[in-house]
């Protein structure tokens, strides 16, 4: 927040992630910051505002009266702590904008900018045309408009997004300051333009010294512990798109080891960047894994757990997921529901329906993450206390050195060469 209110920031949206430390925490950060941060949508699942929350603001520049509404994405409910929105509904985004988009201007917008953390993702121009054909929440919401919006600056999918919808140009400037997203707009009328612009590091000049302050402070205060030698890996363990990587794995065996369980389940969304080769320090780990998910144990029988399976693999070939302790074997080409071939687990042994198994899982996929629940069938829920990053760092310190890679598929699809 201390940089935030050096780069002169206007209003920023609510986005899924700003619930991730509870919504205590979100509030301090609100009263810390010298902009809006805007969540139209968010209520009280009775239906009341949040008053802690602001929906729209009027920014002045120039003689020019801004606009703009921020919302957060429907799905935030099952990509962050179920947990931490418990008595917050996230409504559907088209009604809202169009409902402030009228508000802002009878209060005097010249012009109304949306600001949402809902994403899409864009296909390259087919030939001949320029705008590129895009598909998701923010795409369908613009369609859904019926109240005069000038842009929407989007996020939440870590995308290229530089379209123009109903009317409305859309810009996504991927992730983590790649890039810039710059949409210009004609107050005479005529047609914006818009643009993602890479930043190239080269080009970008020497960092302001109010900024760099800030950073060099934080980057001392944490420097003993971001830079302590856990282990030594052999091999580049990237982060991968939606199939099945080595550090997917090494990350749900870390868990089982830490949970003794007998399978364990790790979501991609909460694996945040590469395991580079050489040394691991805790800095490397905590990039990988910055979520301070906690682990739980459930016990299931192996007829819940074999329907569990049925639903990760229910979307096709890949699978946004990882496991430790069972092989599954499936065939995407048969109906939902009924795709797993074979299910079996470490000792080699086909998945007993009447068994009990237990399972290790971070908390965020214990209470829905995902969409995918399988506590309600538990016969038994055990918190761990035990983070997942200090699982990984112990499982790590156990592992023969230098760390290899664990680059088995653990999610087959039938027929398919290994």
């Amino acid at each position: 927040m201390e940089a935030f209110r050096r780069l002169d920031l206007a209003a920023s949206a609510l986005g899924n992630h700003e619930f991730d430390w509870t919504v205590d925490t979100l509030r301090a950060r609100i009263r810390q910051a010298p902009y809006a941060i805007l969540g139209a949508n968010v209520r009280f699942t009775d239906g009341r505002a949040v008053p802690w929350l602001r929906a729209d603001t009027i920014v002045r520049r120039g003689g020019l009266r801004v606009g703009v509404v921020g919302l957060a994405t429907t799905e935030t409910p099952t990509t962050t702590r179920a947990a931490n929105v418990r008595g917050l509904r996230f409504d559907s985004l088209a009604p809202v904008i169009d409902a402030h988009a009228r508000a802002l201007r009878a209060r005097g917008a010249d012009v109304v900018i949306v600001v949402a953390h809902s994403g899409a993702f864009c296909d390259r121009p087919a030939p001949g045309e320029s705008t590129p054909t895009c598909r998701g929440e923010i795409v369908d919401v613009a369609r859904a408009l019926h109240e005069k919006v000038d842009a929407i600056v989007s996020g939440h999918t870590h995308s290229l997004v530089n379209t123009v919808v109903n009317g409305i140009p859309i810009v996504q400037a991927r992730s983590s300051g790649r890039a810039l997203g710059v949409v210009d707009l004609s107050l005479e009328g005529g047609a914006p333009t818009i643009d993602v612009r890479e930043v190239v590091a080269d080009s970008a000049g020497p960092v302001p010294p109010a900024i760099d302050s800030v950073v060099r402070r934080a980057v001392a205060a944490v420097a003993s512990r971001v830079n302590r030698r856990i282990a030594d890996v052999a091999d580049d363990m990237p982060r991968e798109s939606d199939e099945q990587y080595a550090l997917g794995n090494l990350l749900a065996d870390a868990q089982r080891w830490a949970g003794r369980g007998d399978v364990a389940i790790m979501n991609n969304g909460g694996i945040r960047a590469d395991l580079r080769h050489g040394v691991a320090t805790y800095g490397s780990l905590f990039e990988i894994q910055p979520f301070g998910n906690t682990l739980y144990k459930i016990t299931v029988r192996g007829r819940d757990l074999r329907g569990y399976f049925e639903k990760l693999v229910s979307g096709g070939p890949r699978v946004r997921m990882h496991t430790s302790g069972v092989l599954v074997t499936f065939d995407p080409s048969r109906p939902a529901g009924s795709r797993l071939v074979s299910l079996t687990t470490a000792d080699g042994r086909p998945l007993d329906d009447d068994r009990l198994y237990t399972m290790v899982l971070n908390d965020f996929l214990v209470t829905g993450g995902d969409g995918v629940d399988l506590a309600r069938r538990a016969t038994a829920v055990t918190p761990l206390n035990i983070v997942d990053l200090d699982a990984l760092v112990g499982y790590l310190g156990t592992l023969p050195q230098p760390v290899r890679a664990p680059s088995e598929e653990r999610f087959r699809v039938a027929g398919a060469s290994q």
